[in-house]
């Protein structure tokens, strides 16, 4: 097969594919994972019930593949804006933390999924959500050897402090989505950023950190602002 046909079948499927994940976290939001049924998916997704089945074996694995998908974006966005400006730490911790946070907003439904929706469903999904937050405090834990590397901050301890970030970001960012917080996006990042930055005793202004938040937000996210 002419390897242009193949590249277009390909993009195809991984859009279907896609289709199928946003109407199953649409779906899950509103009828929670245990209500929602194969035949609620394929309706909100306008297929067929065989074609589901192409892609996906059960409910447990589209919700498994969610998980994935929102915690990959997010660990990508990060990496991609931290290489922005390898000479000012402020900005590239600030622009990683935009970036990451980002994701889970313009992915509310998705994130609902992952952080709240899904807790306690059964061991599978407990032992997944502690897998992608493994994988994202050992990112942080890479970074923060980095920094302390080129002498940019002070660290006491960087395993005891990488797992401190991760659990402190998704403290607030569950909050938020529940609701519970009632502050906007930009002063969610802006509190997050704020805080940990005085906690790795990284001199700051709030002039600059609300700078750098808004320029990725108005460069990739701007309908979060809505």
């Amino acid at each position: 097969m002419d390897d242009n046909i193949l590249r277009k079948t390909e993009d195809k499927k991984d859009l279907k594919r896609k289709a199928i994940l946003k109407a199953a976290a649409d779906v899950f939001s509103k009828k929670g994972y245990i209500d929602a049924s194969i035949k609620d998916i394929t309706n909100e997704a306008s297929i067929s019930v065989g074609s589901f089945y192409s892609y996906f074996s059960n409910k447990e694995e589209i919700l498994i593949q969610i998980f994935d998908e929102i915690s990959n974006m997010s660990m990508e966005a990060a990496s991609k804006s931290s290489k922005i400006s390898k000479d000012n730490i402020i900005e590239q911790f600030t622009s990683a933390m935009t970036s990451a946070i980002c994701i889970y907003a313009k992915n509310k439904e998705f994130s609902k999924i992952l952080l709240v929706k899904s807790m306690g469903i059964n061991e599978l999904f407990e032992k997944k959500r502690s897998e992608i937050l493994g994988r994202i405090t050992f990112y942080l834990k890479m970074m923060l050897e980095h920094l302390s590397k080129q002498h940019l901050c002070v660290i006491d301890n960087i395993e005891i402090t990488s797992v401190l970030l991760t659990h402190s970001i998704f403290g607030v960012i569950t909050n938020w989505l529940n609701e519970s917080l009632k502050c906007s996006i930009e002063d969610i990042i802006f509190s997050l950023c704020t805080y940990h930055l005085k906690a790795l005793n990284i001199n700051y202004t709030d002039e600059n950190v609300n700078k750098y938040i808004k320029n990725v937000i108005n460069s990739n996210y701007k309908e979060l602002l809505k």
